[in-house]
């Protein structure tokens, strides 16, 4: 059972987008496991196998309970994709999380848009026992949305040390394949020279508003939060 299960799009989607809070919560003792939808094969740049490893580093620096990959086509997600859904629903009966992450579906790539999707229709149908999968339904599951690539207005702002940040950021530049390197392949959104930058320059806005000096930003899923004591917030 894990506390907090991330579902991700490709390989180093749970890094950019929300490791400074999986760091977090990983310090504060919580168990945290990734799933990454895809294995990211028709990415421009890297392989399959390149990028497996380059998780492999990545996860063991944020110090995850698990992760797996759930082997969905990259490219190919869509919210009508039952077989796709059914993995998915698979993963959190696995996992049984308290907290689910996923990307926003404000986004401009297909599969952040996609996978959006289906893990909201996934967190239902995994309560449904005539539902079959592997493991038996879970229910009681918290839906937050991270920030994906595009800039949302947060339910949410998740405060974090420098010291998050510096594990997220070292988590990050695991996948060298992605980031910018000379002579590394086609220009991409991750691989250009500013991005790190882009990041950090967004987790201290958001830490700015935090009172923090780093924080990531997440939305609210299908239900509104529970707040016995406002005291706390």
């Amino acid at each position: 059972m894990s506390q907090l299960l991330i579902i991700a799009p490709h390989p180093d989607d749970a890094e950019i987008h929300c490791g400074g809070t999986i760091a977090a919560h990983v310090r504060l003792g919580a168990s945290v496991v990734v799933a990454d939808a895809t294995r990211g094969e028709l990415a421009s740049r890297g392989s399959p196998e390149e990028r497996a490893r380059e998780a492999a580093a990545a996860s063991r620096i944020l110090g995850l309970t698990a992760r797996e990959n759930l082997g969905l086509r990259d490219g190919y997600l869509s919210t009508g994709d039952s077989a796709a859904r059914d993995a998915i629903i698979d993963c959190l009966r696995r996992h049984r999380p308290a907290v689910v992450i996923a990307l926003s579906g404000h986004a401009r790539h297909p599969d952040h848009v996609a996978l959006s999707g289906l893990v909201e229709v996934a967190l239902k149908g995994a309560e449904l026992h005539g539902l079959k999968t592997s493991a038996p339904a879970h229910r009681g599951m918290r839906l937050w949305w991270c920030e994906a690539e595009v800039r949302i207005s947060p339910d949410l702002l998740v405060p974090l040390t420098a010291e998050d940040w510096a594990r997220k950021m070292e988590a990050v530049r695991c996948y060298g394949s992605q980031l910018h390197q000379a002579g590394g392949g086609p220009l991409t959104t991750i691989s250009q020279p500013g991005f790190l930058d882009d990041i950090e320059d967004r987790g201290r806005a958001w830490g700015r508003e935090a009172g923090a000096p780093f924080a990531e930003a997440f939305a609210r899923g299908l239900d509104l939060p529970r707040i016995q004591d406002l005291r706390a917030c």
